[in-house]
């Protein structure tokens, strides 16, 4: 099976999600480093969280987040911004872009959960993008929340330019109070049993995947397993720091491991296992058959997840698509033929 390039990653009983922000270049992480003064409490850093979500596993404390949702929603407005043309339809407007805060101020009223849990849930489903595609892996998932066959969209049998901002706020509450076909966040954060903030965590990895596998950890199961670590970060201040958390291993982690920040070099990050030790970009060995082209002097491996496109595996391993393809040489230049379940050269 072909992973195309620019595809939504496969959700199942919930949702789906994209699973990584939209690739940066160097001159948008100049403007992710000229926002970072924003973040009143955390930083553009990205975190490995693996386990339950208990804070004794070194998940951050709702005291840790960014400090309010104005100051959240402010650091991601960039990426608001320029996150459409992916699926070449038009960037948000900026009345789409207040509509977007003015909605999850109102659903977060209307529903009691906390706005920038919201926000971190919107900005992994779809980046922001008001007219994001209905994505189908059984089950439809519509908007910017990429919610349970929710009615709102404006990208679905043509698109909307300019979204109404009813639709907007529709697509929002579709997926925080839930839809008459499933479950929304406010369902997902009861059904996680949890009364700290390790609910937010675990309410996460259900409205991604359906449940929590057996054991409780949240990069375990099914579906995208950095998905909780990934809210996690955004909440408490990630925007576009190199997203280090490897789909591959996250399951078998507890703890935390503290890796790449937004030093707007560009290079590559490395991150620590759960012994604290440096490990280099990438497995050491390749965990599914090796892609065509593929070095032979490879260092660093990675394995295509559902969801994945060249943008996202740059971005994973701080690389650019001229080293992507170089080292794996029967990549094309559009990304057209990067093969889920196989193991291409992130490092040579």
């Amino acid at each position: 099976m072909l992973v195309i390039f620019l595809i939504l990653a496969a959700g199942s009983l919930s949702t789906l999600v994209f699973g990584a922000p939209i690739p940066f270049t160097h001159s948008s992480r100049s403007t992710a480093a000229s926002i970072h003064s924003l973040v009143k409490q955390g930083a553009d850093t990205y975190t490995i969280y693996g386990g339950n979500g208990d804070i004794s596993q070194g998940w951050p404390a709702q005291s840790s987040w960014v400090s309010s949702f104005d100051t959240m929603f402010n650091n991601n407005k960039f990426i608001m911004q320029s996150s459409c043309p992916q699926w070449s339809v038009p960037n948000d407007s900026a009345s789409e872009i207040n509509d977007i805060c003015n909605g999850i101020k109102t659903v977060a009223r209307e529903t009691g959960i906390d706005a920038r849990f919201i926000l971190a849930i919107m900005m992994q489903e779809s980046n922001g993008c008001v007219r994001a595609p209905t994505t189908n892996w059984g089950v439809r998932n519509p908007g910017l929340m990429q919610d349970h066959n929710g009615a709102a969209t404006c990208n679905e049998n043509g698109v909307q330019n300019p979204c109404p901002s009813s639709t907007i706020t529709q697509m929002i509450r579709d997926g925080a109070a839930g839809t008459s076909s499933g479950d929304g966040l406010k369902q997902c954060l009861a059904e996680s049993g949890a009364t700290d903030v390790s609910m937010y965590y675990k309410a996460a990895r259900i409205y991604n995947s359906g449940s929590i596998a057996a054991g409780g950890n949240l990069g375990a199961g099914v579906a995208t397993h950095c998905y909780a670590s990934d809210i996690a970060n955004r909440l408490t201040g990630w925007v576009s720091a190199a997203h280090t958390c490897s789909e591959a291993t996250i399951g078998s982690m507890t703890g935390k491991t503290t890796s790449g920040g937004n030093d707007n070099t560009g290079t590559p990050a490395t991150t620590g296992g759960n012994t604290g030790g440096a490990t280099t970009v990438g497995d050491p060995s390749p965990s599914a058959q090796k892609a065509p082209g593929a070095s032979a002097s490879c260092k660093g491996w990675y394995t295509v997840q559902s969801g994945d496109y060249c943008g996202v595996v740059e971005q994973k391993f701080g690389i650019t698509m001229a080293q992507l393809m170089s080292w794996n040489t029967q990549l094309s230049s559009d990304c057209s033929n990067l093969w889920l379940g196989y193991s291409y050269c992130v490092s040579a």
